[in-house]
């Protein structure tokens, strides 16, 4: 979905956490200060640190924003990422920032959200590739709004041999064993730490299964005649297991060879079986000293290698190349798969079946959200369009990696679904029926249920905004964490015939778990769920890390009315405690505090009752000690609604407590202001 003008920078992101393109350990980085410089480096956690200090102070700062919000992208924060393209986007006019933010959106399972930011994308796109691409997203997620998530018959549970870091890449050895990449045990100080994630570096590891018991041994390393001080990554081995090809930092004289971002590049190795143990380790010929050559994957006949490079001359940031051995034994040139296989996005973690199926994995062709495993069916000498593979493999977070047994039935593959990358192991197949069928297809056929919630007040039934809520199934064991917005909202797709438990928690609320069943659910469009939380009426907030500034609206969230009256609520005077405590911290702030109605009733009545609203407001500040002189009621009435909830549109309850609220305006501010962080309110 990226054109050229997006190339650079795709290139220089690569592909999240997962694909191994990782940020060099040379003591240069470590003098490094600035957030952009940081950045540029692929240092994103420091990045993170460093853009989190800028935006506090510069708000609006939409470069900033983006950044940040990028950085908690590239490195699987996707809660995080959602919240800050949420302001991104506000500031930062970017075509890219809008392509971001609904691909966040879709991996976090926003359907309608998605939709929408891939329609304003398309709409400022530089190309018109671009444009259909984004167009055929936002049908998709309509799609999977309407109709859920599609889904085949895999049974998926989490391998036993996963850690409690990174566990990905999985290869199986000798029908007996299973290596994967991880960086478990691996120690190491501050200073050789990956300054991507600020973890450990990668390595290869080793597990040999029982499999009449299903019982794994205790993972060792498996190149234990091999060392670097950087990252091993994906590997696959000839059928014969004589040799092992795998993915490793490109280092030369023992240091790592980097882009011209002081990025270290990837590179493929070779390894020769002897007595016993992999010995002569060599590079492969079309590795450079320019680009990233990673993830290989063989024919069953061995043959042919196929594997992921952002070699110049492709489609987009990472491409599947092919390249054959020829008769002297040699490899020959690699060409590029093209634009069947290939986007303007990421390919990578091929693997081939025994029949040379392709199965890989893409992050811009139509899917459900970050990285999908597709599998393109070998015909003749070439691959037929991909097919999505659907549910329960794929899903809104990261899915890569995957691998088969001899039939297909059995296999492995990765994802961050839970929020690291884990390994999870599969029963099943995936049928390839018709080879012309796409993902779309799939979702308007089948249904899948999915849940639409809405987390509330429980005594005001006003919508709650930045409540965390946490999603187990109980049948796979998944966690989901989400975040609501402003409209008070979560949505997750959902397996039928399982139980799930929900836990809700918002500050200044009681925390509240509720349990629900799929069993015996009718077809319907959504299982629409309200979560209400009870408001802690004496756990009262502070103000004192607040930064205010001339110009700045306070919308205070806990200010609302009951429908046709002007009295302050029980919660009402939790933020009007908030706003005399920053009136009295900043003697010299005066501002106008403004009221809002809903759209029911006259113009001239809504005026007068938002008038009484804000004077009710005003009076309430008075009545502590503030001088009168510093607030200024305003009753706007319908006229500034914060939805669509106009005259003569249908709308709920829930709908118009969102535009019954209280604003404060800073009007006048004459004060040095200093302060550690902002709180989630003022976002």
């Amino acid at each position: 979905m990226l054109t050229s003008n997006y190339k650079a920078v795709e290139k220089k992101i690569l592909i999240l956490l997962v694909i191994l393109v990782f940020s060099t350990n040379i003591e240069a980085q470590l003098r490094l200060k600035s957030a952009e410089t940081y950045y540029q480096n692929l240092s994103y956690q420091d990045a993170i640190d460093s853009y989190s200090k800028q935006v506090k102070k510069e708000r609006t700062n939409g470069e900033a924003l983006f950044n940040l919000a990028n950085a908690y992208r590239l490195n699987g924060r996707m809660t995080e990422a959602e919240i800050w393209f949420e302001q991104a986007v506000i500031y930062n006019p970017s075509p890219l920032c809008k392509l971001y933010y609904a691909q966040t959106l879709l991996s976090n399972s926003k359907y309608l959200k998605a939709k929408t930011w891939f329609l304003k994308f398309a709409d400022q796109a530089p190309s018109a590739n671009d444009a259909n691409l984004a167009r055929d997203m936002a049908v998709f997620c309509q799609g999977l709004e309407d109709n859920g998530m599609p889904g085949y018959t895999y049974i998926i549970n989490e391998a036993r041999f996963n850690s409690d870091l990174h566990d990905y890449g999985p290869f199986f050895y000798k029908d007996s064993a299973v290596v994967f990449v991880s960086n478990r045990g691996v120690k190491t100080d501050r200073n050789k730490k990956d300054k991507w994630t600020g973890e450990n570096y990668m390595k290869l590891f080793i597990t040999y299964v029982n499999h009449n018991t299903n019982d794994f041994t205790v993972p060792e390393k498996f190149l234990k005649n091999y060392s670097t001080r950087f990252h091993e990554g994906s590997l696959c081995f000839t059928s014969d297991y004589t040799k092992v090809y795998f993915t490793q930092n490109h280092v030369k004289n023992n240091r790592p060879i980097v882009d011209d971002n002081m990025n270290t590049l990837l590179a493929i190795y070779s390894a020769d079986m002897i007595d016993g143990e992999y010995a002569n380790f060599a590079k492969l010929p079309f590795n450079n000293e320019k680009y990233s050559v990673c993830h290989p994957t063989l024919s069953d006949a061995n043959d042919y290698m196929i594997f992921a490079s952002n070699m110049p001359g492709g489609l987009g940031g990472m491409d599947l190349y092919v390249v054959k051995r020829e008769e002297s034994g040699q490899w020959g040139v690699p060409e590029n798969m093209g634009s069947k296989i290939n986007t303007f996005g990421n390919e990578v973690f091929p693997f081939l079946d025994r029949e040379d199926n392709l199965y890989y994995s893409s992050n811009m062709m139509v899917g459900f959200g970050g990285l999908d495993v597709y599998v393109a069916t070998k015909s003749g000498k070439s691959w037929e369009k991909p097919i999505n593979i659907g549910v329960p493999i794929n899903g809104s977070k990261d899915d890569f990696g995957i691998v088969f047994g001899k039939d297909n039935s059995l296999g492995y593959f990765s994802s961050n679904r839970k929020g690291k990358d884990d390994i999870y192991r599969f029963i099943g197949g995936f049928e390839i029926t018709n080879k012309k069928k796409d993902i779309d297809s799939t979702i308007v056929n089948e249904w899948r249920p999915s849940v639409c919630g809405t987390v509330i007040n429980a005594k005001y039934k006003n919508l709650l905004k930045d409540a965390k809520v946490d999603v187990v199934s109980k049948c796979s064991g998944d966690e989901t964490e989400i975040i609501t917005l402003n409209d008070g909202a979560f949505d997750f797709p959902i397996q039928e015939n399982c139980d799930y438990r929900i836990s809700v928690s918002k500050k200044n609320f009681r925390d509240t778990i509720i349990n629900f069943t799929t069993y015996s659910l009718s077809d319907k469009e959504c299982v629409r769920i309200t979560i209400p939380l009870t408001f802690i009426d004496n756990d009262k907030l502070i103000s004192s890390n607040i930064i205010v500034y001339e110009g700045q609206v306070l919308e205070l969230y806990n200010i609302y009315y009951d429908f046709d009256k002007f009295n302050i609520r029980t919660d009402a005077s939790n933020d009007l405690d908030i706003l005399y405590e920053l009136l009295i911290k900043y003697p010299s702030m005066r501002g106008e505090l403004s009221s809002h109605t809903d759209c029911r009733g006259t113009h001239a009545y809504n005026e007068k009752l938002a008038t009484n609203r804000a004077n009710s407001a005003v009076k309430y500040l008075i009545g502590k000690g503030i001088d009168a002189k510093r607030i200024t009621a305003k009753g706007y009435g319908e006229t500034k609604l914060k939805n669509e909830c106009a005259d003569g549109v249908d709308c709920t309850e829930i709908q118009h407590q969102r535009n019954r609220r209280t604003e404060f305006k800073v009007t006048y501010l004459n004060e040095t202001i200093q302060s550690k962080e902002i709180e989630t309110w003022l976002k």
